[in-house]
């Protein structure tokens, strides 16, 4: 039977339980990209108050709803957790997994009846199966989150986790180690106040990693849509020009060589005008694709015009440049895609004061090519 001082603990975690599942609910109705793993958040903190409230009805004589169905909802509840979880990090789920090892502990749990003299049994599996898979939630993503939000982050949302399934497994070892006495969940013992304390802080840290991970994903997005072409995916004019000023500073300390290519295509505005702006824009597609399948991981490739692109080529020889240029004109005359191009290759050297005249140097190579018949090569002097 719930003590009466608990009472009022106990359904403050489950009426805060609920409200962090409707603020997942409604976050998850606004962001459409992660809605399926903000949907599953928001299961997990609705169904865990919810086995908090119907453990509030515990009394005597005993039902099975309040005892064995508190304990089976709150189970759910962290499998959810963990789906979504990983749906969001985009890794592996491991569902098969979750099913293999919690189907038999909930069996075991609705078998098991209500009587006293299983709650024992109840308790320890029901401390058991969450324990583990919130361990196993931080295993399975720490790397993920590492790769995607640093370190830092990885440590600051694995650590307070794995904190919260320690704690979960201490209790149940405790209830272990004193099998005849069962320590009722939401009673007033001690055991009971630290779980709610568990519960209450660990769900509080849990919305905020998730809000971290959020926030951080979103800034990552808009950081790399204010860097990138919307049509063809490459780097834009400013992502170029910051790139460019790194290469730039690199050579001049390690007098590395350093190319640049400027690429144009040929007549681009009579495929516009004849074919339509959608096959002009298949062309810039096709085009750019082109370009990044035939150079090094290292190279840097942006489009900084309409039909304007731009190649960096960091450690790159003068022949290597002008070969690789002529590589792809050919490749773009064979590939029919209804036009040519003309390139200007510029080699940085000691008349450039900075990256600019590199790239002048480089424009005014392609000048050359368009006023020599386009579809061909020239490298600047």
């Amino acid at each position: 039977m719930t003590e009466p001082a608990f009472a009022p603990l106990q359904w403050l975690v489950a009426c805060q339980m609920g409200l962090y599942g409707l603020v997942w609910a409604f976050v998850g109705l606004l962001l459409r990209d992660t809605r399926r793993p903000l949907m599953h958040w928001g299961a997990f903190f609705a169904m865990l108050g919810f086995g908090l409230a119907l453990a509030s009805g515990r009394d005597e004589p005993r039902h099975w709803l309040y005892y064995n169905g508190a304990n089976v909802v709150s189970i759910v509840a962290f499998a959810l957790m963990r789906r979504g979880t990983e749906m969001f990090m985009k890794v592996e789920r491991h569902d098969r997994e979750q099913l293999a090892m919690l189907a038999p502990v909930i069996a075991l749990i609705v078998a098991a009846g209500p009587a006293d003299h299983w709650a024992t049994l109840r308790i320890v599996l029901s401390y058991a199966a969450q324990a583990y898979t919130v361990l196993r939630t931080m295993v399975t993503i720490r790397e993920a989150l590492a790769t995607e939000f640093g370190r830092p982050t990885m440590l600051a949302i694995v650590v307070p986790g794995g904190l919260i399934g320690v704690v979960l497994a201490l209790l149940g070892l405790n209830q272990a180690l004193q099998w005849a006495q069962p320590i009722e969940m939401l009673r007033g013992f001690p055991s009971a106040l630290v779980l709610m304390g568990t519960y209450l802080g660990g769900c509080a840290l849990l919305t905020f990693s998730f809000m971290v991970m959020i926030m951080q994903r979103l800034i990552a997005t808009l950081r790399e849509a204010s860097v990138r072409d919307a049509l063809t995916g490459l780097h834009n004019r400013r992502a170029m020009t910051e790139a460019l000023g790194r290469q730039w500073q690199r050579h001049r300390r390690t007098q590395s060589p350093l190319a640049v290519v400027a690429i144009d295509l040929d007549h681009f505005k009579r495929i516009n005008d004849t074919l339509g702006q959608t096959a002009g824009d298949s062309v810039l597609v096709h085009l750019s694709n082109l370009l990044q399948n035939h150079v090094r991981a290292e190279d840097i490739v942006g489009r900084v015009g309409g039909e304007e692109f731009l190649l960096l080529l960091p450690d790159t020889e003068p022949q290597q440049a002008t070969a690789l240029a002529e590589r792809l004109r050919v490749l773009v005359r064979a590939e029919a895609l209804g036009t040519t191009i003309s390139v200007g290759v510029a080699l940085a050297h000691s008349v450039d004061k900075d990256p600019e005249s590199l790239i002048a140097r480089a424009d005014a190579a392609l000048y050359r090519a368009k006023e020599a018949g386009r579809n061909r090569v020239e490298v600047a002097d």
